[in-house]
């Protein structure tokens, strides 16, 4: 009997083994189809100091509630009208809400679907104490070692710079697309976008508008970032993760530290934030994550290719190792950080209140609601009290199937012919989650080139870009025009 029933262990062994080896041998790299296209060649130089010049702008946001710098506004949208006199001439422009821009370029055939190109105006501000950390200065439009430097070189005035250097040379080169394509530029990204984006939504919207997809700033190319892969990666987020700050407050028992109650308000606040950080949000394996690595996997050394294309099997395993990542664990999970906590003023007074901000980034599916639900579960305190700060909710994810993303995709694959192009999901937000109720699909993906020590630079000190990446900037939106709205489109 024992015989027979190794044999029939060894038989199921053999069996599953060979189930793993031929899922993971077929899943190899598919041809890629497309053809290199070679777009014309223009005028860089000029095009570099537009650039620069509109860095040279300070269209700082700094807070929801603060002012517009309206003066500076001005002067941009000033410099955009005098640096594209065919989008100017020929296009409609509406100014929306005061400062921000949308662009109409009306096509052929008002039966398709209009497509819509984003960027955003707006910068943030310069850390204080880290001006003399540049190598130039951040309003600088300093054009050096082969880059042009300052605040919005990569966040984001380059995309809305780059969208209008391609229709403008679109424009003269007689392009007249079928499908209605709009510029939409917010003039508050870094602090919501409500009243930017939001109002150009509306605007469209009221007007009866439904777009095929927009796309926006977001994911980029990047490099030695995917274990095993050796290619550069072209990542179209097909969504982006949803955003919550919640303010958690303990009390107790204020007095003198000589004679302490035997709970503190700081205490409590330890305990809930402990119970946070051990109790953190379940890691799954879902679209637009899993899109990426079925993408990925074939260009995968043997072992990694196993695990990804046996996930029936291997799932535990494999989310247990993204789990260990920054990136790949944020991109599994609804993520948990505590980011202020504020108690106690002097070393001999307990302090009556102590609070800690606490900011989840939400993983597509995860409402705002049910992060709040597990907080007061996981926390089981009536001492303290949960206070939502500011939040929204996740965007839904895009097709990968559908007509705006095969347009970004053979875009890519003709410009950029040696980088694989793979579904994403945005960690960070941007001013697409605006245009949800008015466009079927919303992506986010510009040609950046990026490594590991760029990321610093976004937000930070030496924000930079590369001209020869701007020039591939600038030639992607041409081309994305012509294939999203052009007669080949």
């Amino acid at each position: 009997m024992w015989k027979k029933a190794g044999l029939f262990i060894g038989g199921v062994v053999l069996v599953l083994l060979a189930v793993i080896l031929i899922r993971t041998l077929f899943n190899s790299p598919s041809e890629n189809n497309v053809k290199p296209v070679a777009m014309s060649d223009f005028d860089v130089k000029a095009a570099v100091g537009r650039l620069a010049e509109a860095v040279r702008i300070p269209t700082i946001s700094t807070g929801t509630n603060d002012p517009v710098a309206a003066e500076e506004f001005d002067r941009l949208h000033l410099l955009i009208n005098s640096s594209y006199p065919l989008v100017s001439q020929k296009l409609k422009r509406e100014v929306v809400n005061g400062h921000s821009l949308l662009y109409t370029w009306e096509g052929s055939d008002p039966k398709l679907k209009p497509v819509l190109l984003m960027g955003h105006m707006d910068v943030v501000p310069v850390e204080k104490g880290t001006e003399g950390e540049w190598k130039h200065g951040p309003f600088s439009g300093e054009i050096a070692d082969g880059a042009i430097w300052g605040r919005g070189t990569l966040d984001d005035k380059f995309s809305v710079f780059g969208i209008l250097e391609a229709a403008e040379l679109e424009l003269k080169a007689g392009f007249q697309p079928e499908r209605t394509i709009y510029f939409g530029f917010g003039h508050d990204e870094e602090v919501g976008g409500e009243k930017g984006a939001a109002k150009i939504a509306e605007l469209l919207k009221s007007r009866g508008v439904r777009l095929a997809f927009s796309d926006d700033e977001g994911m980029v190319i990047v490099q030695g970032v995917m274990p095993g892969v050796s290619e550069p990666i072209a990542f179209i987020a097909l969504a982006e993760k949803g955003y919550l700050t919640l303010q958690l407050t303990a009390t107790a028992t204020g007095g003198h530290s000589s004679m302490p109650a035997k709970t503190t308000a700081i205490g409590k606040l330890a305990r809930a934030i402990d119970r946070l950080e051990d109790n953190r949000f379940p890691a799954v394996l879902q679209s637009p994550a899993v899109d990426m690595f079925d993408s990925l996997a074939p260009y995968m050394p043997f072992a990694a290719r196993a695990v990804i294309s046996n996930r029936w099997l291997t799932e535990p395993l494999l989310l247990k190792e993204l789990g260990k990542g920054g990136a790949t664990n944020a991109m599994v999970r609804t993520t948990t950080a505590v980011t202020v906590i504020k108690g106690g003023a002097k070393d001999n007074v307990l302090p009556a209140s102590a609070s800690a901000t606490v900011n989840f980034r939400l993983l597509p599916g995860t409402t705002m609601k049910e992060v709040e639900a597990h907080v007061k579960k996981v926390i089981n305190d009536p001492d303290i009290t949960i206070q939502r700060l500011q939040g929204n909710e996740p965007s839904r994810v895009s097709s990968r199937k559908s007509e705006g993303y095969k347009a970004i995709e053979k875009t890519i694959r003709e410009l950029f012919p040696n980088v694989l192009v793979s579904p994403g999901l945005m960690l960070a937000g941007s001013d697409s989650k605006n245009y949800e109720s008015i466009s079927d699909n919303n992506y986010r993906f510009i040609p950046m080139r990026f490594g590991p020590e760029d990321l610093s630079r976004v937000h930070g000190t030496n924000e930079r870009i590369m001209i020869d990446n701007y020039i591939e900037v600038i030639q992607y939106y041409r081309r994305l025009m012509e294939n999203a709205a052009g007669p080949s489109g």
